[in-house]
């Protein structure tokens, strides 16, 4: 059955990279027409030679259809607005919306809102992130700043920026600082005279089968060893020595979690249960874990259950204490 809630795509990235000047051009392609568009200051986006009519203040339509909501208040607060107000026919149905993070905004809250509000959860889905990275300062934002660290470990794709005013190998070596801090992550091209690209247009959820395979990548990307390329920010893995029970993955990981909170901005793995054959994606971030999915096949030879992290502020070896002692695994 086609699932027919409202699809939510987060649009994200540091401080000036961009983010108002790509929503821009998205509400003027006909994949977004008609949706709804969230930011956090009214005044964030250029929208005054696009500005039609207000509704209530800070809810007014765009050319071309699109809503734009400023969300100075709280992200449900202002969903069940949106929704309500179109239940009642004062504003036009829309099936989509876009929402503009501030710069210094984690994507992983409005995660957790769409999931664990029961009203919005009914009515909305979350689509994915799309974070915008600047070519010119993505490496040193993502050595010097967690928030852009947190952006781009999160984000389902990420456009660079500002390539036009780069040589071809600057664009590259953002492209590779993107690729170590999200490996895996679709990566596109901004280019002011060009058309966007098909993946900006078309954000979705990872598809199961589609998920073992960047499930792979992404492991792979690192085996047992440490990635040193921006101080502050690591990335680990561990192999897990047998099949683990569902109960006390999920006792441990709970506990890892909490004792990690912000350090932890992102954790992704491959876990054989006891009793299962096929292999469960996990993916957590801070304190929050989100639904296991069994996945249809496992996505190479090994049947091993493979965890990487992405941390802040904490070295290798005391987080694989941690998490060993968590799960009651020895070490290798």
């Amino acid at each position: 059955m086609a699932d027919r809630r409202i699809a939510v795509t987060v649009l994200t990235g540091f401080l000036g990279s961009g983010k108002t000047t790509l929503l821009n051009r998205l509400v003027c392609e006909p994949a977004y027409a008609g949706a709804a568009v969230i930011v956090n200051e009214f005044g964030d986006i250029g929208v005054d030679h696009h500005l039609v009519r207000a509704i209530d203040g800070r809810i007014v339509l765009l050319e071309g259809g699109c809503i734009c909501c400023s969300a100075s208040g709280g992200l449900a607060d202002t969903l069940r607005d949106l929704f309500m107000l179109a239940l009642r026919r004062q504003i036009r149905p829309f099936a989509h919306v876009l929402v503009e993070t501030t710069g210094l905004a984690s994507p992983a809250a409005i995660m957790f809102t769409l999931r664990h509000d029961a009203f919005l959860a009914e009515r909305f889905v979350y689509q994915g992130s799309i974070a915008v990275a600047d070519v010119q300062h993505v490496g040193d934002q993502l050595r010097r700043q967690p928030e852009a660290a947190q952006q781009i470990a999160l984000a389902d794709v990420v456009a660079l920026s500002k390539a036009d005013l780069c040589a071809a190998g600057q664009v590259e070596a953002a492209r590779q600082n993107v690729e170590a801090a999200n490996p895996g992550v679709p990566i596109c091209v901004l280019r002011r005279d060009g058309p966007l690209d098909e993946l900006l247009l078309h954000v979705r959820p990872v598809e199961r089968g589609e998920q073992a395979m960047r499930m792979g990548r992404w492991l792979g990307a690192f085996g047992a060893s440490r990635l040193e390329r921006h101080p502050g920010l690591s990335h680990f893995s561990m192999t897990l020595s047998s099949p683990i029970s569902r109960g006390a993955f999920l006792a441990g990981m709970h506990d890892v979690q909490a004792t990690y909170d912000q350090g932890l901005l992102r954790m992704k793995g491959l876990v054989c249960f006891e009793g299962e054959a096929l292999p469960c994606a996990v993916h957590g971030v801070h304190r929050q874990l989100y639904p296991l999915e069994m996945l249809p096949e496992w996505p190479g030879d090994s049947r091993a259950s493979s965890l990487v992290f992405l941390m802040r502020g904490h070295e290798r070896d005391a987080v694989l204490g941690t998490v060993r002692k968590a799960l009651h695994q020895s070490a290798p």
